[in-house]
């Protein structure tokens, strides 16, 4: 389904005016309108935005591959669309560098892709995918969140640092990664801890020193190995926070 349809289906499935629509996500109902017509498109940031809003699947937005090649050609464009944000420090990356690096005509890219912001989605949500289940088959049987933290997640962020490093790195991406990052962990919680729904600012505070966390360690060019990280971590929640510096 086209993304302008996905919205209003959305919106009509909520029994939402595009007014009404807008009102709940602080933006004009042009905007709505805009999107629905395609004369618009939403950015990643407020894809999220959207999904936080009315509490949908992060991979809401994903677009559906109905056939093998178009898995295949997906999985090029965005392994490409990786290669071109490592060479890209500071720019985000045109789409026609990303169809040089795919070795695709930038039609075909468009395509699946119609906007960066779409492939930043889209990356960003493959990324995770494989962090996201296992963290989440171990929320359902532990309740030991710093536990999981430390000895589920930790180890799949190390493995996957070549490309997180890039995603906290680049300024035109790290905003999203991280605004769904948040957007994940806080779901999550909310549906494994049932104390976490009873303590929202609790909670909020856990995801920032959480996330904080990560980004500094994965920020780095060479992280630190993950058994000191462990440890660190380990011995930073064990102690005063004036003390953390010693």
């Amino acid at each position: 389904m086209a993304l302008s349809n996905q919205i209003k289906a959305l919106r009509k499935s909520l029994g939402l005016t595009q007014q009404a629509f807008a009102d709940q996500l602080f933006i004009s109902y042009q905007s709505v309108s805009s999107w629905e017509r395609e004369k618009g498109h939403p950015t990643a940031e407020m894809m999220l935005t959207i999904i936080d809003t009315f509490d949908l699947p992060l991979n809401f937005f994903m677009p559906n591959a109905h056939t093998q090649d178009a898995v295949d050609d997906e999985q090029r464009i965005l392994a490409a669309f990786i290669k071109s944000m490592t060479a890209s420090a500071v720019k985000a990356p045109s789409m026609s560098t990303v169809a040089n690096f795919a070795g695709l005509p930038q039609t075909h890219v468009t395509h699946y892709f119609p906007t960066f912001d779409d492939l930043a989605y889209a990356t960003i949500n493959a990324v995770d995918d494989n962090i996201k289940a296992t963290v989440e088959s171990r929320l359902a049987v532990n309740d030991d969140i710093l536990a999981i933290f430390v000895q589920d997640l930790a180890p799949l962020l190390y493995q996957e640092h070549a490309v997180l490093h890039i995603l906290y790195t680049r300024p035109y991406i790290r905003g999203v990664w991280v605004q769904f990052l948040k957007a994940k962990y806080k779901s999550l919680l909310l549906k494994y801890q049932p104390a976490a729904a009873n303590d929202i600012l609790g909670t909020e505070y856990f995801i920032e020193t959480l996330t904080g966390f990560i980004s500094v360690w994965m920020s780095q060019e060479t992280p630190e190995p993950i058994t000191a990280y462990q440890n660190r971590i380990q011995q930073l929640t064990t102690r005063a926070i004036v003390n953390w510096h010693d």
